[in-house]
């Protein structure tokens, strides 16, 4: 497996362990202020049914009460528990992109350089190839950074985010925070598929440019480049992909 999908594949803790440990403190502390945003949707709730009754007559029973404070402490628990819920869909994610990625070779933007033709032309050519490989190899590693970025700050902030989800008219909230680390998390796979159709691409596959045989000569040259461009392209893409293939912000 490539050097990029093993990376791509790591978990927060693996990819960096100190801001895996900060994040935890900052997701621990936001915990609390979770917990308070829980109770006041569970104190206004009560108020509104005591509020209601009132009016109809009736009276406060241990079994609304019962129920209220039930649907009230999977609140709690979702709050406490939004850290695992967040790695768990990064698991998943990072899943299928080890299936996908299972056969992605090392060296994917490794160029043969030109030995025949003008040598002019020739050095221009390589050296165009050689810089877009490594352009199109470092903005990889640049995507794979801040899609892992994101996902700190998604674990972090998520306890204040998640508790939002027991209000009717703030859930939405809370729903968009599960689909963006969602959509974050799936852009590596769509990463690793980019990898894989890349790789799909041979470099003997040149398109044709022209009858010219000085143009010919250098095919296989100016196809790297051109294949290199669209990846890069079509990389810096994939995050607004992954958006919108979950129909997130």
């Amino acid at each position: 497996m490539d050097e990029l999908v093993q990376n791509m594949t790591k978990s927060l803790r693996q990819y960096n362990g100190e801001a895996n440990r900060a994040v935890i403190k900052i997701n621990t502390s936001f915990m609390v202020v979770g917990f308070i945003i829980v109770s006041f949707f569970l104190l206004v709730e009560m108020m509104s049914w005591y509020k209601y009754l009132k009016q109809q007559g009736g009276e406060m029973t241990y079994r609304l009460m019962l129920e209220v404070a039930l649907k009230y402490l999977i609140a709690y628990f979702l709050v406490a528990m939004s850290s695992q819920i967040i790695v768990a869909i990064i698991q998943i994610t990072n899943l299928l992109t080890r299936m996908v990625g299972a056969n992605i070779t090392n060296n994917l933007f490794e160029f043969e350089a030109l030995k025949k033709g003008n040598w002019a032309i020739r050095i221009v050519v390589n050296s165009l190839a050689y810089i877009a490989g490594a352009i199109a190899l470092m903005l990889t590693n640049i995507m794979v950074f801040m899609r892992f970025i994101e996902l700190y700050v998604l674990r972090a902030v998520s306890p204040l985010i998640v508790a939002f989800w027991m209000s009717d008219d703030t859930r939405s909230i809370a729903t968009n925070l599960l689909k963006r680390t969602a959509a974050t998390a799936f852009q590596g796979v769509l990463i690793v598929v980019l990898l894989v159709i890349w790789q799909a691409f041979k470099l003997d596959q040149n398109v044709e440019l022209a009858k010219a045989d000085w143009l010919k000569t250098f095919a296989a040259g100016f196809s790297y480049i051109g294949k290199c461009v669209i990846f890069i392209l079509i990389l810096y893409r994939s995050q607004s992909t992954a958006k919108s293939l979950l129909q997130t912000n």
